[in-house]
């Protein structure tokens, strides 16, 4: 390995603690409450070295969630490519929004929760501008999916992908999120695990739009 390439790795590994010990806080005590003071007795790093790889506990954030989108966009398209029937490919695309929920918490939430009236400036910092970028790639990879699902009949003809790629996310996102906060009740409740709840859930998302329910 070259001295530059040794200096970069070494500075990603850096960037990664920083990054972690920010996740844990912000588990912890919440974004807002979360200050570099604390982020540095954390990851222990001085306030001086977080500033040298990171602008601000803003720009922090930013790259935790560029992080979850480019670990979830990969996932989905192994989910695509790696089955080859519209409804296997389906439940790997929700076992990826899953997975992105459970590791990349603070992703999915400031992803889910941003307005779009936030992303109006004409500055926006370069972290923020990769994110919109994954979005977009996110969004187009799951419109081609549904555009596919029609092709092959599996999709009823009039259902509009791009706009129906906003309706599953927010559906499928819903249904995590009642999961993780009622998931012990409706164990109880219904009698069946977690999982076979999700399972239950998403067959209900995409019979939406599928021209066979299944």
């Amino acid at each position: 390995m070259g001295r530059e390439n040794k200096k970069v790795a070494v500075a990603a590994v850096h960037r990664e603690r920083i990054m972690n010990a920010a996740e844990q806080l912000f588990s912890e005590k919440g974004y807002i409450q979360t200050t570099i003071e604390d982020i540095s007795k954390l990851s222990e790093y001085s306030r001086r070295t977080i500033y040298a790889y990171y602008e601000s506990k803003d720009d922090i954030l930013h790259h935790i969630i560029e992080k979850g989108l480019l670990t979830l966009k990969s996932d989905l398209e192994e989910a695509v490519t790696r089955n080859r029937d519209f409804m296997s490919q389906y439940q790997a695309i929700c076992d990826a929004m899953s997975k992105y929920q459970r590791e990349y918490p603070h992703s999915m939430e400031n992803v889910t929760g941003a307005k779009a009236g936030a992303f109006d400036q004409l500055e926006l910092p370069d972290a923020v501008k990769r994110i919109l970028v994954l979005g977009t790639e996110i969004n187009e990879l799951l419109a081609d999916f549904i555009e596919v699902g029609k092709a092959k009949g599996f999709v009823r003809q009039d259902v509009v992908p791009m706009m129906t790629v906003y309706i599953l996310w927010s559906s499928i996102t819903a249904l995590l999120t009642l999961t993780q906060t009622k998931g012990r009740f409706i164990e109880k409740q219904f009698s069946i695990s977690e999982k076979e709840f999700l399972d239950y859930g998403f067959k209900q998302i995409i019979n939406s739009i599928l021209e066979v329910r299944v």
